[in-house]
């Protein structure tokens, strides 16, 4: 059974954000060296295909790549499981964006972080983008944006 969504606010996503900002830093530096070693198992694969057994000493070292980044791959999954238990959905581990589902006058939105700002600046409704993500803060006048808009705040 699926526990039920729990619907996060903007002052609730930004006090999880020191956790966060923590788990993001991890996931982004394992994703760098995940890349970096792959790109260099392909590179050795291209360079010495595999003759069909374990002598080679560089297809030995290809094998002993591919078990570590398989555990690494799931480091990474333990880690985004670690954002699902404090509300955030991974959307973008080279770019560390994550998002947490909020509402704005009665919409399902996601509030959208990404590990260069400082607090949650950013909201969509579908899928993110650069291009879907809309600032909170870009219609601020008068009673702003958010409390125009219906997103929830606390008080």
């Amino acid at each position: 059974m699926v526990a039920e969504e729990t619907l996060l606010t903007i002052e609730g996503v930004n006090q999880r954000l020191p956790l966060v900002r923590t788990i993001v830093r991890d996931i982004m530096e394992l994703h760098r060296d995940i890349a970096v070693r792959r790109q260099r198992m392909s590179a050795l694969r291209e360079r010495y295909p595999a003759s069909g057994g374990a002598d080679s000493v560089y297809e030995q070292e290809v094998l002993q790549m591919e078990a570590e980044l398989s555990q690494d791959e799931q480091r990474l999954d333990e880690f985004a499981q670690e954002l699902n238990q404090i509300g955030g959905t991974l959307t973008d581990a080279q770019s560390g964006i994550v998002d947490f589902p909020s509402d704005m006058d009665g919409e399902r939105v996601w509030l959208c972080w990404q590990s260069d700002e400082p607090e949650v600046l950013c909201w969509h409704s579908g899928d993110c983008g650069k291009s879907a993500r809309v600032s909170l803060y870009h219609e601020v006048s008068g009673g702003g944006y958010l409390a125009e808009n219906g997103l929830q705040q606390d008080a």
